[in-house]
């Protein structure tokens, strides 16, 4: 899969480079103006920012899929009858993104910065970026697909309860649990992986490339209502071709890891969602607007600003972690009869000879949030009966864990910070911006569903992070 990316990101650079060079021989033969020639110091310093982004991008593990298609779709937003005349605004805001990812060291601004650099860049070129460009340059942003990914188990709970509605009168001996689906003892997951809720942000990337291909083709700029309607139709279109995916691989039998499983989720992807956005497409000359072409003059600051955006992803390279850490009152944290052990990466494990008990250190706002099926996971387990569970007045994720050759594990994880419990992102993100206690997540896993039930209950009347703002 990263040798694809290498090759997707080299092809996009190459096509780049071909668009500069033809370019310069337009320039030769015409005979253009000096202001003309400086608009191709935008396209290289376009390209400039890219590769001098590389050797960051690879630290922080490399280009996902979804940030590859922002450098392929790229072109196609770009426009020569219309888009951002203005380069300051854009300047600062491109800087102000790449300044902030030095003091948070998230990777989502780096990557949403260079993205905004390149525009910046582009400004001055005979081809400019749109609000399109700039709505690509989001939906690839690597914390929106995170968002999509953690925002996705109820979606996936509610899929799979409506796929077993509809597959039970013509399926005998279905049976629905959690994110489960079970067909005469043979089990369906929808899993985080399935490759429906993974095309989310291609389908979002592919809205925006229908809009671009048919300004382009009818040289019109779409409206913003238009625009943000086709985002709002193709979310909706891929929801349902998930559903439709379900459905098929569960009345097929086409388990995960078959041809037939990755053929189905393609054939989905295309005939639910790909073909008719360009349906709608085709159809909506009305909802774009002609768009005179502007002919402006950058005054010599204008270029000047150009050198800034490489020199600030060049700074990034010193940028290795994230540096907010808050405060983890590690010493208070313990539970009567349990030992207590601590890793290396601050991870607390309180143990005795029925359960553990996992207390991961508390994450950034915009951060990662230590997500307990991340870790099961890389330890080869396998998560299945993912559901929520009522616990008294509280909310708690519950789940099982499998791996060959040894016996069930139950498990439940929950947000805290010693006064709120909760399995809500956006509640416990929410809070972090208002100020309130760091939460931490808090992960309960026995070899017998009913202990697990016992301690969990226990912590959570014990609230061990309980402590003073």
């Amino acid at each position: 899969m990263k040798f694809i990316r290498i090759i997707a990101l080299s092809i996009c650079f190459q096509l780049l480079g071909k668009v500069t060079k033809f370019f310069r021989i337009e320039a030769l033969i015409t005979k253009a103006s000096a202001i003309n020639k400086k608009q191709y110091l935008g396209i290289l310093a376009a390209i400039s920012v890219c590769i001098l982004a590389i050797p960051k991008f690879n630290e922080f593990g490399g280009l996902q899929f979804s940030q590859i298609l922002f450098f392929i779709i790229l072109p196609f937003t770009l426009s020569k009858t219309g888009g951002y005349t203005s380069v300051m605004p854009l300047f600062f805001l491109s800087c102000l993104i790449l300044i902030t990812f030095y003091i948070t060291h998230v990777y989502s601004l780096l990557f949403f910065g260079v993205c905004m650099a390149i525009i910046t860049s582009l400004v001055i070129s005979a081809y400019k970026p749109t609000l399109l460009t700039i709505g690509l340059a989001v939906i690839c942003t690597p914390a929106v697909k995170y968002l999509l990914s953690i925002f996705s188990f109820p979606l996936r709970l509610k899929l799979t309860a409506l796929a077993g509605e509809i597959l039970k009168p013509i399926v005998d001996s279905l049976s629905v649990s959690g994110n489960c689906i079970y067909i005469n003892n043979i089990e369906f997951t929808v899993a985080p992986e399935c490759l429906g809720l993974n095309m989310i942000s291609s389908a979002l990337v592919f809205a925006i490339f229908t809009i671009s291909f048919f300004a382009s083709k009818l040289k019109r700029r779409p409206k913003l209502y238009f625009t943000i309607s086709v985002i709002l139709i193709a979310f909706l279109l891929i929801v349902l071709a998930n559903l439709s995916r379900i459905v098929l691989t569960v009345f097929l039998k086409a388990m995960p890891g078959t041809a037939l499983h990755e053929v189905i989720g393609l054939l989905m992807f295309v005939v639910n969602c790909c073909i008719p956005l360009l349906f709608i497409g085709a159809k909506s000359k009305r909802h774009y607007k002609i768009v005179k072409t502007k002919t402006v003059k950058y005054k010599e600051q204008h270029y000047l600003s150009l050198a800034i955006a490489p020199l600030l992803i060049i700074g990034s390279w010193n940028i290795h972690e994230n540096s907010l850490k808050p405060n983890f009152k590690k010493a208070q944290i313990c539970i009567t009869g349990f030992d207590k052990e601590e890793s290396k990466d601050g991870v607390i494990k309180l143990q005795n000879e029925s359960a553990i008990v996992y207390v991961k250190p508390p994450a950034f706002m915009l951060g990662s949030d230590h997500n307990p099926f991340i870790c099961w996971k890389a330890s080869g387990y396998k998560i299945k009966n993912e559901t929520e569970k009522k616990i008294g007045m509280h909310t708690v994720y519950q789940f099982e864990l499998h791996k060959t050759g040894q016996p069930p594990l139950y498990s439940c994880w929950w947000y805290s910070n010693g006064k709120l419990n909760t399995t809500s992102q956006l509640q416990w993100r929410l809070a972090s911006v208002k100020g309130k206690n760091a939460f931490s997540v808090v992960n309960v896993t026995c070899d017998n569903a009913s202990l697990t039930q016992h301690w969990t209950e226990t912590l959570l009347a014990q609230n061990i992070l309980n402590t003073k703002n």
